[in-house]
């Protein structure tokens, strides 16, 4: 756009004596410095045509499209930064957004399903739709425990748009699938691989494909992480049951009364979001994997808990980052958590 826009200014001056092709396999600085000294010789001359504005000597029309590309420039720069400020407060708000949208509980949080959004404003003075509700998230987590015995239950997340999307966990029994696809895969060297995966082009990469699909996935995240993992969320899904059913109790008593409504909610949705933490950085799970991953190419930004601290907030290419916003202060308790372990 500024090599265009050099070439519209040139070419109205022609009256003045330049030629347009000058423009032709010459240096932007070297004709920038004609240009201005030219400028200044023709404004110490009277002008043929009186018509013509007068010319500014002191600005020259490229260091002026300079400066609106570094304005434009700075004043992005600035918009990211204070986008990327979040207070304290808004990244808690987030997390706890994360981690109640994940699995049914939350009281003041739900899924619009007709934006795709996160809807807040909803109604609790109603018995029959606040206790209903209670009942309807236990249900759900209920068969969320059977789903999670079997290949998985679905959850929700935000993604870097800010949309909500669905992913889907590997159950007990989709992790014992996934184990003896990967171990077919690297017995055969590639000749199969599982769906989505490219099949190695060589001996070299067939070799390299055998050691990775027998060590790293099938017997690594498959048997080690992947069953432990599996039985983590069987629990928690649970443990999530159980509490919305004790929640129909003070719904049904203090609820009747805003202040009740208000106090029943905070203690039952933060006691669900501080559940969903302890088993997020209990060994194998899912924020343990995130703080001790590393990928010793990146050097010394590859290394555990580096990594994640240095990750961005949204890594959609990355299977333990892609589900989470990963805020300044998500990276801080699930660190300092997965240090000093924390035991139900």
């Amino acid at each position: 756009m500024i090599q265009n826009t050099e070439i519209s200014t040139t070419s109205t001056q022609i009256n003045y004596g330049f030629s347009t092709n000058s423009l032709k396999g010459s240096d932007n600085s070297l004709f920038q410095d004609i240009i201005h000294q030219e400028l200044k010789s023709q404004a110490s001359q009277p002008a043929e045509n009186p018509s013509s504005p007068p010319l500014e000597t002191d600005i020259t029309t490229l260091s002026q499209i300079e400066r609106n590309a570094f304005d434009i420039k700075t004043t992005s720069e600035n918009i990211k930064k204070e986008k990327n400020s979040l207070s304290f407060k808004e990244q808690l708000k987030m997390y706890k957004e994360d981690q109640l949208l994940s699995k049914p509980g939350g009281d003041y949080l739900a899924l619009n399903k007709e934006t795709n959004s996160i809807d807040s404003n909803i109604d609790q003075s109603k018995f029959s739709e606040r206790v209903g509700k209670d009942i309807q998230d236990a249900g759900e987590n209920f068969v969320n425990v059977f789903k999670d015995m079997g290949l998985g239950a679905s959850f929700n997340y935000v993604d870097n748009n800010g949309s909500v999307q669905e992913g889907e966990k590997v159950g007990f029994l989709g992790t014992i699938i996934n184990f003896f696809k990967d171990l077919a895969s690297g017995l055969t060297f590639g000749k199969y691989t599982p769906e989505g995966e490219l099949a190695p082009t060589n001996t070299l990469g067939a070799t390299k494909h055998f050691f990775k699909k027998i060590f790293v996935d099938a017997i690594f995240k498959d048997v080690v992480v992947g069953i432990p993992r599996s039985a983590i969320h069987v629990g928690e899904n649970t443990m999530f049951a159980g509490i919305n059913l004790l929640e129909t109790i003070p719904d049904a008593t203090i609820g009747n009364f805003k202040a009740g409504q208000v106090v029943t909610s905070e203690i039952f949705d933060d006691a669900q979001v501080l559940v969903d933490f302890v088993t997020d950085v209990m060994p194998t799970g899912e924020a343990t994997s995130r703080t001790h991953a590393f990928a010793f190419k990146d050097g010394l930004k590859g290394l555990p808990f580096i990594r994640n601290i240095t990750k961005p907030e949204h890594e959609p290419n990355d299977e333990n980052w892609k589900y989470v916003r990963n805020t300044p202060f998500r990276k801080s308790i699930e660190s300092f958590a997965t240090i000093i372990p924390i035991r139900m």
